[in-house]
Parts: structure tokens; C-alpha cells; sequence
């Protein structure tokens, strides 16, 4: 590693010097905090709901957990560009009210698709046609948040002032796991209880997406940043165009944004693992496995509001290092416990009853681990949690911060497109790793701890070599 690495950089000044000078005083700033964190605690109500109704079967030959994340991260590849040439075009505050109401509009299908998980049942290792309706509601959703993301990332420097934009970057991601903590936990508690009664839950989602769009119009709606951008065919491949100019003008952001994606990757294959080691080789029930998944989104609540404290308002990349070790001894630790390897005995008699009550007043099909495996598995989850928050937060506001205010929406439409790229690689691996591995999910964490070490050895010493070239001039990362 560099000897030379800078200690901090200092956030890139705008305009938005004038605003409130603090996130926590600043209403628009509230409402978007307020319309995320309901997005992605509606998200993840559904999601976790439809990947725990899958756990165990198969779709078109492939595991199921599997196909629901590439069609939620297809979305994001497919529109990305023409949402981040939207995003410029028009008020960033006005295009997050639109992808708002199309939310509800998506939780209404889901009701109708929830409903028949409650009438049909199968006992074979193929999904039903419920889980088919809503893999496809997934993709929905999915293609919901990709129009989502580049206002939501691209809005927020528009939100606070530059000084203020670490602490913003951090209680935006801090609400967002909570978010997620407390989403993953309620699609556990509702798997568990409204067995043969979902549509319930989806009712649910319908009400979470209302109250996100209420939210979302107190967001201000700023004046587009290029109102004279063209949305035109070429706007679906725009970002191509994006992705060019960094590996040709800017290698330190190409590798900024290499590196944070591989937190995108990291998590879609570890957040998915999460449900099969829980369910098929701890023995827990939806609840508590849901739980698992909650303590690790904790973590990186709690992560990532540390990180921002320690930043004092600046760029600590530095804090990436120690990050991503814990994160590669988190992962690796898995390997060692002594958990259960589920056999194809195990996961046709798992199908045959879990979406019906008698799975609920039954003996375990798979044998429950120790409270001391448990206990271990939970602290790891959250440790890895912490250095997630601690890994992301640096690296997102880097990303937010050097791109000129006119070019923000652009830029966060490549971020979120090359995000995803590695979320559809972590389904794909997730899918292709339980199928070689004999559905050993704590195997295959192992497994991304040791690709976590490679990236970071492989990516970070660039990263700060490149930094400490540019320190003197730094065009973008500037004292206020």
C-alpha cells in the first residue's frame, strides 16, 4: 500500500452554500431522507417477502433467490441512461415524486400476484406460478428504482451545502439500512405469520408506497440542471458514452467507481446467502433468518453514521483499507462454523411443506445449530455490517462530490449502472456458487472474502498513488 496516502480531501463547493447548515434543519433534506428510507423499506418488505417464499426451489433450472435479483438488477442496465438524461432534463425533486406514484401502482400489482401464493401450493422443486408473477413484479420494481436512483444521488448535493454533504452522504445511508433492517425484519415476521393470507402483506406495501410519495412532495424542486439535454434513443446507451470519458479522462474515478461497486457485489451475494444459510444450514425459521439479515444492514447503519462522524465534513478514503480487511476476515470466518450441509433429501422435503401452517407446528427439517453457532453467525453479520458502512460511505462521497453540478445526473446514472452490472454478476455467481457448492452457503461467503482481498490489493494501491499525484491541483475536490 502507498506510504503517501492524503489523510483527507475536502468536499467540491457549489452553489449550495446558501442552504441550511445543517441536514437535520433543512425540511427538503428531511423529505428526501424520509422518501428514501420509505423506498427502500418498501423494498425490501417485498423482496425479502418473495426471496423467502423461494428459498429451496428452482426457476427455469436455476435457483430461485437467484433469478429474483438479476431481474431486479436487469432494470437498472436496461434504463439507467435514459433515467440519468431524465434526471438532468427535468427537476430531480419532480422525477422522484413520478417514480413515487409508479411504486404504488407496482405494490398493487404485487397484492394480485401474493394472492395466489395463498391458493396455490406445490410440492415438486419448481416454483409455482405465484412465484413466477412475482419474479416478474420484481423486475417492476426493479425498473422502478433504476429511474429512482440518479435523482435520488444526483439531487442530494443539491440538497445541502458542500460541508454538509459527508454528514447528508451519512444519514442517507444510515437511513437506508435502517430502512432495510426493519423491512428484511417485517417480511420475516409476515412470512411467518400471514402463511396462506400474503396478500395481506401486500396490502401493506401498497400503504408503505403511499406514504413515500406523501413524503415525497415536500422535496423542493430545483431548477433542471440541463433542461436542453435531448432524451433520444441514444440516451439507453448514454452511459456507455459516460463509462468512456472516465476511463479515458479520469482513472481515479474509474477506479473510485470500480471499488465501490464492489460493495454492490459484495452485498447481492452476501445479503441473498444470508436466507439459504439461515433456513437450510442453521435451521432458523423466516423470522429469525430475516433477523440475520436486519443485523447486518444495522451494522452498516451504525458504520456508516462512525464514518461520517470521523470524516469531520471531509473525504477519508483511507478508512477504505482498514474496512475492507475486517470485511475479508468477516467473510472468511464463515468457513469455520459448524453448520448444516443440506442434502437434495433435505430440500424436497424443506418444499413439500414450507408455504403451508404445518411447517410452522412441525419438527425442523433442518436441524437447528447451537446457540453458540448462532450467537457467532449474528456477530459476524454485524461486524461485516460495520465494515461495509465504514468501506461505502468514503467512496460515495468521493463519487458525489468530484463530478461539475450540470453532469451530476449523468454521472450517477453510470455509477448506478455499473453498481448493478455487479449486482446481476453477484445473482449470477450467488446461483452458479450454491449450485457447485451443494447449496453451502457459508462456503461460498468464504469465498467472496478471499475475491474481496484480490480486488482490493488489485484496485486501492492505484487509487491512492493517482490521489497523491493529483493533491496539489485538485480540480475538483476543493476548500471551501
Amino acid at each position: 500500500m502507498d506510504k503517501n496516502i492524503p489523510a483527507e480531501l475536502t468536499p467540491y463547493t457549489t452553489a449550495t452554500a446558501e442552504l441550511p447548515p445543517l441536514p437535520v434543519k433543512n425540511r427538503s433534506f428531511l423529505c428526501f431522507l424520509g422518501t428514501q428510507a420509505l423506498g427502500a423499506f418498501n423494498d425490501n418488505v417485498f423482496k425479502q417477502l418473495v426471496l423467502l417464499l423461494g428459498v429451496g426451489y428452482l426457476m427455469a433450472g436455476v435457483e430461485y433467490q437467484a433469478v429474483v435479483q438479476f431481474l431486479f438488477a436487469l432494470p437498472f442496465l436496461l434504463f439507467s441512461g435514459l433515467a440519468g438524461d431524465i434526471a438532468d432534463r427535468i427537476s430531480k425533486g419532480r422525477m422522484m415524486v413520478l417514480c413515487k406514484i409508479a411504486e404504488i401502482i407496482i405494490a398493487l400489482l404485487g397484492v394480485g400476484a401474493f394472492f395466489m401464493v395463498s391458493t396455490v401450493h406445490t410440492d415438486s422443486g419448481s416454483a409455482p406460478l405465484s412465484l413466477w408473477l412475482l419474479a416478474a413484479v420484481t423486475f417492476l420494481l426493479g425498473t422502478q428504482s433504476a429511474f429512482f436512483g440518479p435523482p435520488k444521488y444526483g439531487g442530494l448535493p443539491e440538497l445541502v451545502r458542500p460541508a454538509d454533504l459527508t454528514s447528508a452522504t451519512g444519514l442517507t445511508q444510515m437511513t437506508t439500512f435502517l430502512a432495510i433492517i426493519f423491512g428484511v425484519a417485517l417480511a420475516g415476521l409476515l412470512a411467518d405469520l400471514l402463511v396462506g393470507r400474503y396478500y395481506l402483506a401486500g396490502l401493506i406495501t401498497v400503504s408503505i408506497a403511499v406514504l413515500g410519495t406523501l413524503a415525497s412532495l415536500g422535496i423542493a424542486r430545483n431548477p433542471p440542471a440541463d433542461p436542453q439535454r435531448q432524451i433520444t434513443v441514444r440516451s439507453f446507451i448514454s452511459i456507455l458514452r459516460t463509462l468512456a470519458e472516465f476511463f479515458r479522462q479520469d482513472g481515479l474515478m474509474m477506479r473510485v467507481m470500480l471499488i465501490y461497486s464492489w460493495f454492490w457485489f459484495v452485498g447481492g451475494v452476501a445479503l441473498t446467502a444470508i436466507n439459504a444459510l439461515g433456513r437450510l444450514q442453521l435451521g432458523m425459521n423466516n423470522f429469525e433468518t430475516s433477523l440475520m439479515v436486519s443485523t447486518t444492514s444495522l451494522g452498516i447503519a451504525i458504520g456508516s453514521v462512525l464514518v461520517s462522524r470521523l470524516s469531520h465534513g471531509k473525504v477519508r478514503l483511507g478508512l477504505v483499507v482498514p474496512a475492507l480487511l475486517l470485511l475479508v476476515i468477516c467473510l472468511l470466518a464463515f468457513s469455520f462454523l459448524p453448520v448444516h450441509n443440506p442434502t437434495p433429501d433435505d430440500l424436497l422435503r424443506f418444499n413439500e411443506i414450507k408455504s403451508s401452517p404445518e411447517l410452522l407446528e412441525t419438527t425442523r427439517i433442518i436441524p437447528p445449530a447451537t446457540l453458540a453457532v448462532h450467537t457467532t453467525a449474528f456477530s459476524l453479520f454485524f461486524l461485516l455490517g460495520i465494515a461495509s458502512g465504514f468501506y461505502s460511505v468514503p467512496l460515495l462521497t468521493f463519487i458525489q462530490s468530484r463530478p461539475p453540478p450540470s453532469e451530476k445526473g449523468k454521472v450517477f446514472a453510470a455509477v448506478n449502472w455499473f453498481n448493478w452490472i455487479f449486482i446481476l454478476a453477484a445473482a449470477l455467481a450467488y446461483g452458479a456458487g450454491m449450485a457447485a457448492l451443494g447449496n453451502r452457503a457459508n462456503l461460498l461467503l468464504a469465498i467472496l472474502g478471499g475475491l474481496t482481498l484480490l480486488m482490493g490489493v488489485a484496485i486501492l494501491p492505484g487509487i491512492f498513488h493517482r490521489i497523491h499525484q493529483e493533491r496539489p491541483e485538485f480540480v475538483y475536490f476543493r476548500k471551501e
